[in-house]
């Protein structure tokens, strides 16, 4: 809850609107799908919940986005869409961390990303295991490894690297393992990244800028006819 990190006198307004800010992006341009993280599954049943309401009143206006249920089982509910911070694993992985540590950027070199893994907090069991409440670095790391194998071409579940690990006792053998999956993920990530055409992705770019207008134009216009704001 982001209000908890703040005093009283400075909670603004736009914490609250945030919520409904979010809802018009979606609604706007007739989205169905939308990747949210479970932090944000609240938000998009507000979505839902005033499409359905402007429709009831005002006709088919809006796109009803799928309930939380179906987004799971469209984008796979196992694909790791909160990963934590390295260095606090209650909380989820975030750009805007103050040191960087805990957070592994797409452009970080392989070692740099490879010093993050092995200095990842843990905890004093001394003995891997997936456990979210009692472990959560540990939980942390083998969410990782399985996204980044299956990054890595390898078909694997969360299930499966779990049983690989489950009982090991030096956690610097399984930071390593984490730690050199990751850099051989960077390294390729980043080679494939170099050969990109920049010129085709800002055609692209451009021409999906054009249909993301048009759609946004068609949606506000029908709503402001509405509601009376235009004729």
């Amino acid at each position: 809850d982001k209000s908890a990190k703040l005093s009283n006198d400075r909670v603004s307004v736009g914490l609250f609107d945030y919520p409904v800010l979010m809802a018009s992006d979606i609604l706007l341009y007739n989205a169905m799908y939308v990747p949210v993280g479970d932090d944000q599954t609240q938000h998009l049943e507000i979505t839902r919940d005033i499409a359905e309401r402007m429709n009831h009143k005002f006709g088919e206006l809006f796109t009803v986005p799928e309930p939380v249920a179906k987004q799971h089982q469209f984008f796979g509910k196992d694909q790791g869409l909160r990963i934590k911070d390295l260095q606090n694993p209650t909380k989820k992985m975030s750009k805007s961390d103050e040191t960087g540590k805990g957070v592994i950027f797409l452009s970080d070199t392989p070692d740099a990303a490879r010093k993050k893994i092995m200095s990842a907090a843990t905890d004093s069991l001394g003995r891997v295991h997936y456990d979210k409440d009692a472990q959560p670095g540990i939980s942390n790391l083998l969410e990782i490894l399985t996204l980044v194998r299956q990054a890595n071409g390898r078909v694997v579940s969360l299930r499966q690297t779990v049983d690989e690990f489950t009982g090991l006792e030096r956690y610097g053998e399984f930071k390593k393992i984490v730690a050199d999956e990751m850099a051989e993920f960077l390294a390729d990530f980043q080679a494939r990244l170099a050969q990109v055409d920049n010129d085709v992705i800002l055609r692209k770019l451009k021409s999906s800028e054009i249909t993301a207008s048009q759609t946004a134009s068609q949606t506000l216009l029908r709503v402001q006819k509405a509601v009376g704001l235009r004729r």
